[in-house]
């Protein structure tokens, strides 16, 4: 299989077999698109990622928009937040009366508990890919840190740190072009 479809069935089984959300994802999304089919080079595809977080929205989707329109414009931005979408849908819709009447039977809360085990997992391996490119730069590293202090001493919304990274980030690649 080539091109979009390829990208649309990448997505689908990205989305029909990750828990946990656009987080849990990012492993397996460097991995299909980075490492597995080389769509993109690490570097870019952080820059992907970073553009998904700010973004409103799911990040997982809005990561399959942005791949989907570098790669294919506008349909291609359709068809991989279809693919990473559909998924869910159909799960849900197959399986909520399912969950609502074995919700209280302990192997199905079982089952639960070690899949949000296996998705903090996850998620932790996504912050170890996303810290590779990081730990080149001090400035980097430092804010980092910063970030995660006053995220668990303040509690702020999440977004509140994104925007000020980016004005930090902009900041200072205004006084490096200015120090030139």
């Amino acid at each position: 299989m080539q091109g979009l479809g390829k990208l649309f069935f990448i997505f689908f089984k990205i989305g029909a077999f990750t828990f946990g959300g656009g987080y849990a994802m990012l492993p397996i999304i460097y991995r299909e698109l980075c490492e597995k089919n080389q769509y993109f080079p690490e570097d870019e595809m952080e820059e992907i990622v970073v553009l998904a977080q700010a973004m409103p929205g799911a990040m997982a989707v809005n990561c399959a928009t942005e791949v989907g329109y570098k790669l294919y414009g506008k349909f291609g931005a359709v068809i991989c937040a279809l693919g990473v979408v559909l998924p869910s849908y159909l799960i849900i819709v197959l399986l909520a009366g399912l969950l609502l009447t074995y919700s209280d039977n302990k192997y199905v809360l079982g089952a639960f508990a070690a899949i949000s085990a296996v998705v903090a997992g996850m998620i932790a391996a996504a912050g170890v890919k996303m810290f590779k490119p990081i730990a080149k730069d001090k400035v980097r590293i430092a804010i980092m840190a910063l970030t995660i202090v006053l995220y668990l001493i303040t509690g702020l919304n999440p977004i509140f740190f994104i925007v000020a990274g980016g004005i930090i980030g902009y900041v200072l690649s205004k006084k490096r072009e200015a120090g030139k």
